[in-house]
């Protein structure tokens, strides 16, 4: 059992800075991210500016995970059952930190998410980052797991969507699947959307 293992923790709103710099970090070679944001140059300045919202989201309306000093995060959103999308006032600067071009990108594919997205009540997923450093030592699956063990024990589903074929072979061993249609971008990536019933 690696040393950070048993230090899963819920982030608190002291956290946000660490929590929006390792998916700033973590999602500049994602295949998604780099679809939003084309230029490594501009996706490397504007990234905390457009992860910084959905933290603050997370940590007002649903959950922020952390593992160890900063090693990963998760941000989980409840969904139906009451849980309408409250959207606050997190995203009104938005285009004007990651720009036009970028906020027309992102807006063809949060309509394409919201499309698709599931309306039975469940818990969300929309991001998990791991940094860089510490890619392949288990810290996203334990993320997972330990997120995944109360929504098992509460009855609760669980929806995400992945960001590339090996992202989803992760999920499918921690019981997600996926769902028959893949979201394709406009001369971009596709996402799989997957869905997993409580154990």
């Amino acid at each position: 059992m690696s040393e950070w293992q048993g230090n899963i923790r819920r982030a608190s709103t002291a956290d946000a800075a660490v929590v929006t710099a390792i998916l700033a970090e973590a999602f500049m070679r994602d295949p998604v991210s780099g679809w939003v944001f084309p230029a490594d140059d501009h996706r490397a300045r504007v990234h905390p500016a457009f992860f910084g919202p959905f933290v603050a989201l997370a940590l007002r309306t649903g959950e922020v995970h952390v593992a160890g000093d900063g090693l990963g995060a998760t941000l989980w959103l409840p969904t139906g059952d009451g849980h309408d999308a409250d959207e606050g006032d997190e995203f009104d600067e938005m285009e004007a930190a990651i720009g036009a071009e970028a906020m027309k990108r992102f807006g063809v594919l949060d309509e394409m998410m919201s499309a698709r997205h599931p309306a039975e009540p469940h818990w969300y997923l929309p991001f998990i980052a791991v940094h860089p450093d510490h890619h392949g030592k288990g810290v996203g699956s334990a993320l997972l797991r330990n997120k995944l063990a109360e929504l098992d024990q509460a009855g609760t589903a669980a929806y995400l969507e992945a960001s590339s074929p090996r992202n989803a072979a992760l999920y499918e061993r921690l019981g997600f699947r996926r769902r028959p249609l893949t979201l394709d971008l406009p001369e971009g990536p596709s996402l799989y959307p997957m869905w997993r019933d409580p154990a």
